[in-house]
């Protein structure tokens, strides 16, 4: 198994504790850019392209978990090191609980950020007939690079945040810019729509119920208070936590999905307390 060219980035200072980060579902190794500056001084820092995404949109796979896992222990030979630490977003939430569970794997904290912790089934707007068109990615067909780019520009500004041009770049790593001018993505739809199907049959209660090293939850919501339509997270999250007292919860209020992006400092704040 190939590790293709500039599909990690490693940061930081190689004596400290190794931090493996894995980003989410159609993402790649760039969404963790700011967040790292925050790290930098405490870890050495690997920023991974899963298989499908980023220089690793060919490397072929079934993308079942075990192979995910497979390739990320082979990265780690290939590497000479051993990871201390995951942080792992989303879909790569779900992603580092696998790898947590391995028996190879020899982390020693593992950091969930809004995913891995809740079963998609649990989601009320889904099924089993609906799930592949909720998740399913958009079409890009007809749209150009530069339009998308426009559209960043003008919704970024207007939040006022201090990180939009680092959060458009993460954004806009997602597409081949060698495709220019069309908006082609490195995750085809046939391959996000395989690892739609790993997502909606991913169960946290037999995975965390039975870990054993501590698990940071960190919980996304963009209001500035849990709403009834996301209940079942705090229901669901709680129950987590009776199960076994290694996973502690906590949540982000006012901050979307990608709260690495858009909240970068306190996550990392978090991160260091959890991993400390």
């Amino acid at each position: 198994m190939p590790i293709t060219e500039n599909s990690y980035i490693q940061a930081g200072n190689p004596r400290k504790p190794q931090l493996l980060l894995i980003h989410g579902l159609a993402s790649n190794k760039f969404t963790w850019d700011v967040l790292s500056q925050f790290l930098i001084d405490d870890y050495h820092m690997t920023a991974i392209d899963l298989p499908g995404h980023g220089m690793n949109s060919q490397l072929e796979t079934d993308f079942s978990y075990q192979q995910i896992v497979d390739y990320i222990l082979y990265l780690e030979s290939q590497l000479n090191i051993k990871f201390d630490y995951v942080a792992g977003h989303s879909y790569g939430a779900s992603v580092a609980t696998m790898f947590a569970n391995d028996s190879r794997s020899e982390i020693k904290k593992l950091a969930l950020l809004d995913g891995g912790m809740v079963p998609m089934k649990l989601v009320p707007e889904m099924n089993q007939n609906n799930y592949k068109t909720k998740l399913s990615p958009p079409d890009f067909t007809s749209r150009k690079f530069d339009s998308i780019s426009d559209f960043f520009d003008k919704n970024l500004a207007l939040k006022d945040n201090p990180y939009s041009q680092q959060i458009k770049n993460a954004i806009l790593s997602n597409f081949d810019h060698s495709k220019k001018p069309n908006l082609v993505p490195f995750l085809n739809r046939s391959n996000h729509l395989k690892i739609v199907d790993y997502l909606w049959n991913y169960d946290p209660e037999s995975l965390l119920s039975k870990i054993k090293i501590p698990v940071l939850g960190l919980m996304a919501c963009k209001f500035d208070t849990i709403i009834e339509n996301l209940s079942y997270r705090c229901e669901y999250t709680d129950y987590m936590q009776s199960i076994n007292s290694f996973v502690k919860i906590n949540w982000i209020l006012n901050t979307p999905h990608d709260l690495q992006l858009y909240a970068p400092k306190l996550v990392s704040r978090k991160l260091l307390n959890h991993f400390s």
